[in-house]
C-alpha cells in the first residue's frame, strides 16, 4: 500500500492563536507533502479571539469549516457539529482521524466511531481537568474522556508530565495507550534572531539598557495575565525604569487595561495586542514570563527559548519538561540552565524576574542553553516523523498496511517513546548573588 492510500482527517475546534492550531496546520501540510491524502476540519474562532487562518493560507492548507463547532457547550450546536462530522467522515472514508483539543476530541472521536473509521488518534495539548470548571463538571468530563479513551487507538501527550497526569492523576487511560510526542513548530524565524533588534524598544521609546520583561498569550483566566501585572510594582521597586509588555488579546484584556489605569501602571506596562512577527518582539526582551494556572507545552516559551531568551514560569503542567539540566534550589526558586521555575506565587515570580535582571551574564548563558534545547527537540520535521511512525504502526497492526511496506519513507528513528535528555550545558553550582 502506498503512503497516499493512508488518508488522514484532522479535526480541531478552532484555529485560534496557539500551539494546537499551529500543529494542525503544519502537520496537514507536512503529510500532504509526504504523499498522504489529508484534510483539516475546523470550527469557528470566537468573537474577540485572533485567528491563525493566515498561517493556513501561508502554507496553502485549505480547511473545511463547521460553523457550529465552537468552544462553548451547546447541546444543539454540538449535536449539529457531530452530525456534520459524521457526514464528512462517511464521505471521505479516511483511514485515520486525528483530533486536537477537548471539544474536537470528543465530537471527532464520536463521529469516527459512528463512521467506523479504522484508526482514531487524539492529542492532549493540555487538558480541562484543572482550573476550568467546577468539580462536578470536571468529573463529568473525566468520565467522558475515559469512555472515549477505550475507543481510541493512540492517545498522545505532549510532555512526560502530562502523560503522568493522564495516567496516574486523572486515570484517563492505561500507560501503554499513551505516548509522548513533544510539540513541533516552525522555529526558523526565531532561531534567526541574533541579539536585540531594537524595533520594539524604539516603539516603546526605551533605551538599550532599559530592563524589558515580556508576556505572550491569550488574555484568558487560565493564562492568568493579572499575575503578570501583579509582578510589575514588585519589580519596579528595585528596577524603577523597567518596562513590561504584554502581547495578545482576549476577554480579559479590558480588565487588564482598567487595572493598569487604576494602579497607575501606564508608564511601566504596554499592551501590544496580537502580533504576527513575534521574533522581533522576543529579540528585544530580557526575560519572558509565563503565569498560567495550567499548561501543556507553552509555545510562547518555546519561541522565547529559540530566540535565546531565559524564561520564568510557575511549575505547572508540562513546563518542567522544558527545563534544561538539574534544578538548583535558590531562595525559594528552582534555577535551571535555561530559566527559573517557582511555585504559583506572584512574589516568587517577581523575585525570579528581579534575579535575572540583576545578572546579565546568567541571562545570556541561559538563553543559549534554551536555544540549543529547542533546536534539537521541537522542530516540525521531528514532529512529522514521530507522527508518521505512529500512523504506520497503527495501520500495520490493523492489517491496513503490509509489514514490509517500503513506500512510506521515515527520515529518522522514532523518538515517541523517549523522554527528554538534559542538554549538555553549563552547571550552575555557584549562582550569582
Amino acid at each position: 500500500m502506498r503512503a497516499s492510500r493512508i488518508s488522514i482527517v484532522r479535526i480541531i475546534c478552532r484555529l485560534n492563536v496557539g500551539g494546537p492550531a499551529i500543529q494542525a496546520i503544519l502537520m496537514t501540510e507536512a503529510f500532504r507533502a509526504r504523499g498522504y491524502d489529508t484534510m483539516l476540519v475546523r470550527g469557528e474562532v470566537a468573537a474577540g479571539e485572533a485567528t491563525m487562518e493566515y498561517l493556513a493560507a501561508a502554507h496553502k492548507v485549505e480547511t473545511v469549516g463547521i460553523p457550529a463547532l465552537a468552544r462553548g457547550v451547546s447541546c444543539w450546536k454540538d449535536l449539529l457539529s457531530l452530525g456534520q462530522l459524521i457526514c464528512i467522515l462517511r464521505r471521505q472514508k479516511p483511514v485515520i482521524v486525528h483530533t486536537h483539543t477537548a471539544k474536537a476530541g470528543a465530537l471527532g472521536r464520536l463521529a469516527a466511531i459512528a463512521a467506523r473509521t479504522p484508526i482514531r488518534v487524539h492529542t492532549f495539548h493540555g487538558h480541562v481537568f484543572k482550573g476550568y470548571f467546577s468539580p462536578l463538571v470536571t468529573q463529568a468530563f473525566l468520565l467522558i474522556e475515559r469512555f472515549l479513551a477505550r475507543h481510541t487507538d493512540c492517545i498522545i501527550a505532549i510532555s512526560e508530565s502530562q502523560r503522568k497526569e493522564l495516567t496516574c492523576t486523572y486515570r484517563i487511560a492505561p500507560s501503554h495507550k499513551i505516548v509522548v510526542v513533544p510539540l513541533g513548530v516552525d522555529l526558523a524565524p526565531f532561531l534567526e534572531v541574533n541579539g536585540p533588534d531594537g524595533e520594539l524598544r524604539a516603539s516603546l521609546q526605551c533605551q538599550p539598557s532599559t530592563p524589558l520583561v515580556g508576556w505572550v498569550g491569550r488574555f484568558t483566566a487560565i493564562k492568568a495575565p493579572g499575575s503578570f501585572l501583579h509582578c510589575v510594582p514588585l519589580v519596579t521597586n528595585i528596577f524603577p525604569g523597567a518596562r513590561f509588555v504584554m502581547v495578545g488579546g482576549g476577554e480579559l484584556r479590558a480588565e487588564c487595561e482598567q487595572r493598569i489605569a487604576r494602579e497607575e501602571l501606564r508608564n511601566s506596562v504596554a499592551l501590544l495586542g496580537w502580533r504576527r512577527s513575534l521574533a522581533k518582539i522576543y529579540a528585544d526582551l530580557d526575560v519572558v514570563v509565563c503565569t498560567s494556572i495550567n499548561e501543556g507545552t507553552p509555545v510562547a516559551l518555546l519561541e522565547a527559548m529559540a530566540c535565546g531568551k531565559p524564561i520564568v514560569s510557575p511549575d505547572v503542567g508540562g513546563v518542567r519538561d522544558l527545563m534544561v539540566g538539574p534544578a538548583v534550589p535558590f531562595e525559594g526558586m528552582e534555577v535551571f540552565q535555561n530559566g527559573i521555575l517557582v511555585r504559583r506565587d506572584v512574589k516568587l515570580l517577581a523575585s525570579a524576574i528581579r534575579y535575572l535582571l540583576e545578572n546579565l551574564e546568567l541571562r545570556q548563558v541561559m538563553g543559549q542553553a534554551g536555544r540549543e534545547f529547542v533546536r534539537e527537540r521541537f522542530s516540525q520535521h521531528r514532529l512529522a516523523d514521530d507522527l508518521e511512525h505512529i500512523y504506520v504502526a497503527l495501520a500495520r497492526s490493523k492489517g491496513l498496511l503490509p509489514h514490509n511496506t517500503s513506500a512510506v519513507r521515515i527520515t529518522r528513528p522514532a523518538s515517541v517513546f523517549t523522554s527528554f535528555a538534559s542538554a549538555p550545558t553549563k552547571n550552575f553550582e555557584n549562582l550569582p548573588k
